[in-house]
């Protein structure tokens, strides 16, 4: 069993947190988990203790999120934008 580095479980944290704030439509708390999750990925790739094979675990799971928050974004921009919500 390999022990998860901080850096990497900071960066899943940070996933979590983005995804918990697109879930709630809180783009404030989008905003700034998606620049957190910017660094959180710098640190975890930059760190000599990584498990890769892991990182690249989450790295999927990150860009998957990415892909619902941006297919998204129209749709919920629209309908925001018009009093929808």
């Amino acid at each position: 069993m390999s022990v998860i580095s901080a850096s990497h479980f900071s960066l899943v944290r940070a996933r979590r947190e983005l995804e918990k704030a697109y879930d709630c439509e809180d783009w404030e708390a989008v905003r700034q988990w998606d620049q957190d999750l910017g660094v959180m990925l710098n640190r975890a790739f930059d760190d000599e203790d990584r498990d890769t094979r892991a990182l690249v675990g989450e790295l999927e799971k990150v860009l998957s999120l990415y892909a619902t928050i941006v297919s998204s974004m129209p749709e919920k921009a629209i309908h925001a934008g018009m009093g929808l919500e």
